[in-house]
């Protein structure tokens, strides 16, 4: 297990605020942010070139402050993947190994298992700048696993790869992980690449952690209005809170027709339930908007919504941007090509109508600063499990 205990750290004028996260052996904690956001310097700070200025990293519960870079049993793939121009690709990836003396037929079977299921083999006796940016991918990857690291750091590994080679290889990680037991830190921009490779995330946002936890209840529940934004969410709607009920609580939304039933599971993971008079943020994912018209009535306690719509192109899906006609309120909404045709768009754009369940809302804390805060959720224990 990899651990973070309360890990900060300072470069210049930038400051990473305490992180507390847990990396169960065998698993994948992805750590997500803009630019900026303090992703590398966070990989840094546990690889230790970078100072902590407070809390410990450990490994399989060893502190690991004491340490130097090379006696960590930390593996890394940094962003520029680093291999040796001047050396040979079957030297580049045996240095880890050779840099620590160990030569061994065990060693030398597992290297060459991870050359043929990565497909480098014949490549090994040319340079890295005669190879394709997969092809040094691949075998940056090899060098850092050849030592059999206990746990491996990642960073933006595929950020210079096209999307389908970004698929490809992430989907060879995966494999590699799966059936190598890696232990895994990686951060990451790429949404689709760390919902794909990671059981837990955490989100950072201008240094400080402002969520962390399962992959699907942080991309299905965010905290605040930042991490929403970060993930591409932008479906959301004032509300207040009236009163508590045994179910939860109900809130005033206007925009979404008035008095609305909300339960405590629709905040993120270990959130307060709001008190009476509470400011909040309703939510909605844009695949979670259903299209209605006459042949697809709303179903019971459905909000329905009318406008007019823009409508984009997302390669297999439409965005439909509708304006409700009734509060202004603005949802995006994300359809496959073959539900539109059915309910006749993009042809007919003038009047959409949409059907909004409350159910599948979630609610933040409104905050003082919208556009700019990241929120001050409190980071609960992330429980290390896969």
């Amino acid at each position: 297990m990899l651990e973070l205990l309360g890990v900060a750290t300072q470069a210049g004028d930038f400051r990473l605020e305490e992180i507390r996260l847990q990396v169960a052996a065998g698993c994948c904690h992805a750590v997500l942010g803009p630019s900026g956001s303090g992703k590398s310097l966070l990989l840094r700070t546990v690889l230790g070139v970078q100072a902590p200025t407070a809390g410990r990293v450990r490994l399989e519960g060893r502190d690991l402050a004491a340490l130097p870079v090379e006696r960590r049993g930390l593996g890394y793939v940094p962003q520029h993947l680093a291999l040796f121009p001047h050396l040979t690709l079957r030297q580049n990836v045996e240095f880890g190994l050779r840099a620590q003396g160990r030569v061994r037929r065990g060693d030398q079977e597992y290297l060459d298992s991870l050359v043929e299921a990565t497909g480098i083999g014949p490549l090994l006796d040319r340079r890295p700048d005669t190879l394709s940016g997969g092809e040094r991918q691949r075998a940056a990857l090899v060098r850092a696993l050849a030592p059999r690291p206990r746990a491996i750091l990642l960073d933006e590994p595929f950020a210079a790869l096209d999307t389908s080679l970004r698929r490809e290889l992430g989907l060879l990680l995966l494999e590699l992980r799966r059936r190598e037991g890696l232990t895994v830190l990686l951060v990451t921009h790429d949404l689709d690449e760390a919902y794909l490779l990671s059981d837990q995330v955490s989100v950072l946002v201008a240094g400080v952690q402002a969520q962390s936890g399962e992959k699907a209840a942080v991309f299905q529940r965010p905290a605040s209005l930042a991490v929403a934004r970060f993930l591409g969410l932008r479906n959301h709607v004032e509300a207040r809170v009236l009163k508590l009920t045994p179910e939860g609580f109900a809130v005033d939304c206007p925009a979404l027709g008035g008095r609305l039933l909300l339960g405590p599971g629709q905040g993120s993971a270990g959130a307060p339930a709001p008190a009476p008079g509470d400011a909040l943020w309703l939510g909605i994912r844009p695949e979670w908007v259903a299209l209605r018209d006459e042949a697809h009535p709303a179903r019971p306690d459905e909000r329905l919504l009318e406008g007019p719509a823009q409508i984009a192109e997302l390669g297999s899906d439409l965005l439909v941007r509708v304006r409700d006609a009734a509060s202004g309120l603005r949802l995006d909404v994300v359809v496959p090509r073959r539900q539109a045709r059915r309910f006749g768009l993009p042809e007919h754009p003038e009047r959409v109508r949409l059907g909004v369940d409350p159910r599948l809302l979630y609610w933040m804390p409104a905050e003082k600063d919208p556009r700019e805060s990241v929120g001050t959720t409190e980071i609960h224990e992330n429980k290390a499990s896969c």
